[in-house]
């Protein structure tokens, strides 16, 4: 190999691709070539409680802005549409968990940016037939990357212990109801805890977790997905 062409290799190694167009991206890329990166759904403005993206100049989103949600605040790196949503469906459904790294650093760009002190990092847990069934926690492979990056503790905290139906077809009001009673604690919670996930859609799920660890001493909670969905709610659920 010549000089140059070693030179070369050092900066920018062979195999190391872009997770989304397949072209060859330097490491210091985490995954994404700029391309693709920019144009991922990202968060314009968001609520400034769940971290959805909104349309107006207000700080809280409507939903935000007539119903308590438990956890303190709530970010995520992008909306779940486009190539967003296809990534996390590569991540869940199609075996491709090396995914979840470059899916981290993104997650770990946005976590720097808040004012967020916490004593641990968890993750939202899956049900023992999901995990049977599939392998591995998506979940818990983002959160173990983000802590690799920002050097922070991971705690295996909770576990899913309520078969839950599926809601796709559920209103606003409907997913919270059926989130009630879905995780059980496996340890006591720290005073302040940041909570992973990949997708957060109502906050129905987040929002459960978050009313378990305040009941059992948590003080703070806030929550890191990668994705969330822009909902539209039916004014009489507000």
């Amino acid at each position: 190999m010549k000089l140059f062409d070693k030179i070369l290799e050092f900066f920018n190694p062979q195999g190391i691709k872009c997770v989304v167009c397949g072209t060859d991206v330097q490491k210091s890329q985490h995954g994404f070539c700029d391309k693709c990166k920019k144009a991922l759904p990202a968060n314009d403005h968001v609520c400034q409680k769940c971290g959805v993206d909104i349309r107006t100049m207000n700080d809280f989103c409507d939903m935000c802005g007539k119903n308590q949600l438990v956890f303190d605040e709530a970010r995520s790196v992008c909306r779940y549409e486009g190539e967003a949503q296809h990534l996390v469906l590569r991540l869940k459904f199609s075996g491709q968990k090396y995914l979840s790294k470059p899916i981290a650093h993104l997650m770990a760009q946005v976590l720097q940016k808040q004012n967020w002190q916490f004593d641990a990092v968890t993750f939202i847990p899956a049900s023992k037939d999901t995990v049977k069934k599939r392998g591995y926690n998506q979940a818990q492979l983002i959160a173990n990357d983000i802590c690799d990056i920002i050097n922070a503790k991971v705690v295996d905290l909770a576990e899913k212990v309520k078969d839950l139906p599926p809601q796709e077809k559920m209103d606003y009001l409907g997913r919270f109801d059926n989130m009630k009673g879905a995780f059980k604690l496996k340890q006591k919670p720290p005073k302040s805890l940041l909570v992973i996930d990949d997708v957060k859609t109502t906050g129905a799920t987040l929002n459960e977790f978050a009313k378990l660890v305040k009941r059992h001493g948590c003080k703070q909670v806030y929550c890191l997905t990668f994705a969330s969905r822009v909902k539209q709610v039916p004014a009489s659920q507000l």
